[in-house]
């Protein structure tokens, strides 16, 4: 075999492996994609480019395949899941959430340090979701603009709850916008606790969406006491949307699996930590 042709064989071998590393890569994208989807039933291309570290016209490659397979519906700007695979596979939509117990001890550590009388606000998402769960006897005022933790405080007779107005976010049950903002004006809170999509040595705390951070930005002005509440699985990762410094709560709750560089920030910074260490 002669030099060129050693050569040109070398070579294609080099692209085969090339192209198979990029392919199992985007398999491997694509499952992360279809967990989001189950766990938050949209996505963004701008937050998942920036997520991945590729580029739009990639992701929307992703999404052009996801739905040739019936997964998901593309919108403007993302998808949401398909209605039909939610209706045939509940079991999987509800309970993918690999964090639920994590998020169920940050809900019980919270609880604890509400007191009677207090005005709190529970931001959109799971993990405050856990919180009203473990509330629902008490004597307070409770502001929210998420639909589904609203509900779950329905019955409540000795608390009052307060569902701030707005626009609905696509396929999620978050209200955003200026009459959010708008109801907010005139009232002082006691404590807020507020969910993340991410927590970021640089990035600081992110959320999904530009116009919730808008509302928890407005919150976090006017309330006494700012609680960062967030799973282990939020630290050193990034949303679309930023929030905040870290330094912006001075409080807190996560899991004691949370990352050693973390707890020494915090430490650092003079923030307290709470998990389940103090409860257990």
């Amino acid at each position: 075999m002669n030099e060129l042709k050693y050569a040109i064989i070398m070579n294609t071998i080099h692209i085969h492996v090339i192209q198979g590393a990029n392919y199992m890569f985007a398999i491997e994208r694509q499952n992360k994609i279809k967990e989001l989807l189950f766990q938050h039933k949209r996505v963004d291309v701008v937050e998942l480019s920036d997520m991945f570290s590729v580029t739009d016209v990639t992701i929307r490659r992703d999404l052009d395949k996801l739905e040739q397979q019936g997964f998901l519906v593309k919108t403007y700007g993302g998808a949401v899941l398909n209605e039909k695979l939610t209706a045939a596979v509940p079991s999987i939509a509800e309970n993918d959430d690999q964090y639920a117990d994590s998020k169920a001890m940050i809900g019980k550590i919270a609880a604890q340090m509400i007191e009677d009388g207090d005005a709190i606000y529970l931001s959109p998402g799971s993990t405050c979701l856990e919180i009203a769960k473990n509330i629902k006897q008490r004597s307070l005022t409770v502001l929210t603009n998420d639909l589904s933790i609203a509900y779950e405080l329905k019955d409540s007779i000795g608390l009052k709850t307060i569902l701030l107005g707005g626009d609905l976010v696509p396929s999620t049950t978050i209200l955003v916008g200026g009459l959010t903002l708008q109801m907010l004006k005139g009232i002082y809170l006691s404590k807020a606790f507020i969910g993340v999509k991410g927590a970021h040595m640089d990035a600081g705390y992110t959320l999904s969406n530009y116009e919730e951070a808008q509302v928890l930005q407005e919150v976090s002005r006017i309330s006494t006491e700012i609680i960062v509440t967030a799973d282990y699985s939020k630290f050193g990762n990034k949303g679309f949307a930023r929030l905040g410094d870290l330094t912006m709560a001075k409080k807190v709750i996560s899991n004691k699996q949370i990352p050693n560089d973390y707890k020494k920030y915090y430490f650092e910074k003079a923030i307290k930590l709470y998990t389940a260490f103090e409860f257990e």
